[in-house]
């Protein structure tokens, strides 16, 4: 399968503190595999696989068709605002810091909800995790 985000830098305290004050730039954990475009700009919950699943399922989790379709990406505004989804992904996975803005929409879990207009840098879950740790998130 192709990769369409691959790791192309690594987290360091001057950057992480240069993107955090950026009110454009926000973190997500994403499949290296699927790529975030047109077709791909929405987000439907980790629950769902599709947008068509979603759609389908929403009724049953207690969700209008319009909550359960987020308008943009999963995302939170600092690297540290990702640590609480840590569990949920794993070394297969990166972390896209991206240039974006702020829909205004809470995402099912508490995230934010971003435009994604282009990836900034792409790090290995390993290193991301690693930072963490070392700066007592956990």
């Amino acid at each position: 399968m192709k990769k369409f985000y691959k790791v192309n830098g690594t987290p360091t305290k001057e950057k992480i503190e240069k993107y955090n004050d950026d009110e454009h730039i926000f973190f997500r954990f994403q499949n290296p595999e699927f790529e975030i475009d047109k077709e791909h700009c929405e987000s439907w919950g980790m629950i769902f696989s599709t947008r068509e699943e979603a759609l389908e399922g929403a009724e049953e989790w207690g969700m209008t068709e319009e909550e359960a379709i987020l308008p943009g990406k999963s995302c939170m505004p600092t690297l540290e605002g990702i640590w609480d989804w840590s569990s949920e992904f794993g070394k297969d996975d990166v972390v896209l810091v991206f240039e974006g803005a702020d829909t205004r929409t809470t995402g099912h879990d508490g995230e934010y909800v971003a435009d994604f207009y282009e990836a900034v840098e792409v790090w290995s879950y390993e290193d991301v995790m690693n930072y963490l740790e070392k700066e007592g998130q956990n």
